[in-house]
């Protein structure tokens, strides 16, 4: 048996440390950010009432936005929808 010297390469402290020395990709947006138009918000609204929440359906009732910008919007919807106390959906 090899004494812990911490030069054995099957150690997993020597691959964790491995991992964590990878980089990352850059974080890119990929599009400009457009806020929500009135029509687009309603028809939000709308897909919940529907779909509840199911982001591919609601995506693909809206036709503009992505899965996550729906999310995104949806948080912050219900985070405004908590605040003012309203039942809305």
């Amino acid at each position: 048996m090899e004494p812990p010297d911490g030069n054995n390469a099957l150690s997993p402290s020597s691959e964790a440390e491995d991992a964590s020395k990878k980089s990352r990709k850059p974080y890119t947006i990929t599009k400009s950010r457009e806020g929500w138009t009135e029509p687009e918000h309603d028809m939000f609204v709308e897909a919940l009432q529907l779909f509840d929440r199911d982001w591919k359906k609601i995506e693909a009732y809206i036709g503009t936005k992505t899965v996550i910008q729906i999310r995104s919007h949806a948080q912050k919807y219900f985070q405004k929808v908590q605040k003012s106390g309203s039942n809305e959906h």
